[in-house]
């Protein structure tokens, strides 16, 4: 089967994870260049830096409710061409900023946008994508998200921050155009009782010239909307062994995601490598790591629906947890002036610790937040999953200097290997395999009464 359509909506949707990875990126070359190429920022000091360096979390904190209504209200296609044009307006502010209130307005803004990408996209491309390439176009996302990192890294060689500001604001207007010419999920369009639209809309992502090709699918489609429509979500559904289980699961995903650490070494890494006494240059080591991150990424979208989810969690967490006991083993080794043969570890780790966060705990709990979930509550868990995980983000982003100072690098780190250990333990005993299922037959597996196309006796 033609699958064209599919990759390019998903590609089309998942510009504004690129978008979402300059924001994420912008610090660790934009940091450095306020100081050095701005009279109006040269004496910011270490805790406003990690404001700016935060806010953004705060952002994508509070746009989790509004685009979680936004997306089941106008639908998904709307939903993210609404978020583009204040991305482009925060990325405007950051390039003219002359205080610090016009940067903090434009980083919580572009911090708003990435991270209702972050909610919305996931959901549409799980919507909109057959079940043997679901794995590939959802990590897709996160393939996108460093290759925004990647770029804005390069451009800190190249530009300061305001024209990198400025350059990065040419991506909401270029996701603009891409996602005019996709259709809007079918799931949706069921969800609103608009029957005639669904089948054009599958009929388009399946490739086919006659809307009856398309029936039986709509037909288990449908199916599920009805049983979500019939039985609206509330809080109290989670209390259900079938709704709490993926909820959790869920949760737990995004607390080891965020608690490795990742974010704190996206956001400093030049600073890392300053701090670690590395010869080479701080924003060369960046893009470095940067760029095997990206190989790493591409690796798990050609190996998420040959290995499974599962595998590529699990080694994902061993991989970063080996690497971050390694970086604090340098700094311990560091503090007592016994690195000075190992100065190449900082780098060595860095790359393996984003590489393995790339190909298993990077994409995988946003792809699954469009997987895991049941139709009648994915919106609502949806929505707190992602809140969640900003607001562990913004904790760690915020705190990490903190943290660093009050305890020291080398505990730091053992701290962050400590959550990935927990990790592996977990998604061993309570994550479930879903490469290759439907979306239903997910839903079976935590015990969800099975979905049968309009029509079947429903007694088979």
């Amino acid at each position: 089967m033609d699958k064209s359509t599919q990759i390019y909506a998903a590609t089309a949707a998942t510009l504004g994870a690129f978008g979402l990875g300059t924001v994420l990126a912008w610090t660790s070359p934009g940091l450095p260049s306020m100081r050095k190429d701005s009279d109006d920022f040269r004496d910011i000091s270490t805790g406003t830096e990690s404001w700016i360096g935060a806010i953004l979390c705060a952002g994508a904190f509070f746009s989790a409710p509004v685009v979680g209504v936004l997306m089941d209200t106008i639908g998904r296609k709307p939903t993210m061409m609404i978020l583009s044009l204040p991305f482009l307006l925060g990325w405007l502010l950051m390039g003219f900023a002359t205080n610090l209130a016009m940067m903090l307005v434009g980083r919580f803004i572009t911090g708003f946008c990435g991270g209702g990408f972050s909610l919305v996209a996931p959901v549409y491309i799980a919507e909109t994508a057959q079940p043997e390439i679901r794995g590939a176009l959802g990590s897709g996302f996160q393939l996108m998200v460093v290759l925004g990192i990647f770029v804005v890294n390069v451009l800190g060689k190249l530009a300061d921050f305001q024209w990198i500001s400025f350059i990065c604001g040419v991506i909401p207007l270029a996701f603009l155009v891409a996602i005019l010419f996709v259709q809007e999920s079918p799931r949706y369009l069921l969800m609103k009782k608009k029957e005639a639209e669904a089948n054009k809309a599958l009929s388009w992502f399946r490739r086919k010239t006659s809307s009856q090709k398309v029936e039986e699918e709509l037909s288990i489609i449908q199916a599920g909307v009805t049983e979500a429509l019939t039985n609206k979500a509330k809080l109290s559904d989670l209390k259900l062994p079938f709704n709490l289980r993926p909820a959790l699961i869920m949760f737990a995903l995004m607390f080891f995601q965020q608690l490795s650490g990742i974010n704190a070494v996206i956001f400093y890494t030049s600073t890392i490598f300053s701090d670690a006494g590395s010869d080479m240059d701080p924003l060369d080591s960046a893009i470095i790591v940067n760029g095997m991150q990206i190989v790493a990424t591409l690796a798990a979208v050609f190996l998420v629906d040959r290995l499974g989810r599962k595998i590529l969690l699990t080694g994902s967490a061993a991989t970063m947890c080996v690497s971050l006991v390694l970086l604090g083993l340098f700094f311990l080794l560091k503090e007592k002036n016994k690195a000075d043969s190992i100065g190449w570890l900082p780098l060595a780790s860095l790359i393996i610790y984003i590489s393995a966060f790339s190909m298993g705990f990077g994409p995988l709990p946003w792809m699954m937040l469009g997987e895991l979930l049941p139709a009648k509550s994915k919106g609502l868990v949806a929505t707190m999953a992602t809140m969640f995980n900003w607001f562990l983000s913004f904790i760690v982003t915020k705190f990490y200097s903190d943290l660093l100072a009050e305890v020291g690098a080398p505990a730091c780190y053992w701290g962050f290997a400590a959550v990935c250990a927990v990790g592996i333990a977990f998604v061993i005993i309570f994550v479930p395999e879903t490469k290759g299922k439907t979306l239903d037959e997910i839903q079976e597996h935590f015990g969800a009464p099975p979905v049968l196309p309009i029509g079947e006796d429903a007694r088979k």
